[in-house]
Order: structure tokens, then C-alpha cells, then sequence
């Protein structure tokens, strides 16, 4: 996968698997952070175990979406743009 001197790099290239390696990273973050449970304590009630996602892997999963299709809107319009 060598680039010749006169062949131009595809735009959106770099985009789409930079996008989709956030979104698994992000998964992954959402799967561990759901299986490992918080206990908080309650008062009244005693202790309460709580599993929820971080913030930090719902902005991986958005991330990874976002630049995923921008990624591919920019080869989709290059497409066109060559016809």
C-alpha cells in the first residue's frame, strides 16, 4: 500500500478508521464501566450498588460516530464530485 508521487490520497481516508478505533474504545469503556458495579450508600436504605456509564465513553462513542461519518460524507462527496 504504497503512494506513487502522482496518486492523491483519498479524502476521508484517515477519518473513518480514526472514528470507528474511538467507537470500540468507547464500547469497550461503556462494557466495563456497566459490569463493574458502585455501592453508594443510601441513608435510610443502606448500601446500593449502581452500575451507569462514564461521560468519558458516551464523548468516545459521540467522537468515534462524528468523525466515522465525516470520514465517509467527505468520500461520498468525493465520489460525486468526480462524476
Amino acid at each position: 500500500m504504497t503512494k506513487s508521487l502522482g496518486e492523491k490520497q483519498r479524502p476521508g481516508t484517515r477519518l473513518i478508521p480514526t472514528g470507528i478505533v474511538l467507537l470500540v474504545l468507547g464500547f469497550v469503556l461503556l462494557i466495563v464501566n456497566l459490569t463493574n458495579p458502585v455501592t453508594n450508600y443510601v441513608s435510610g436504605i443502606g448500601f446500593v450498588e449502581t452500575a451507569r456509564p462514564s461521560i468519558g465513553s458516551i464523548i468516545l462513542i459521540a467522537g468515534g460516530l462524528l468523525l466515522a461519518g465525516i470520514g465517509f460524507g467527505r468520500r461520498v462527496l468525493a465520489a460525486i464530485e468526480k462524476n
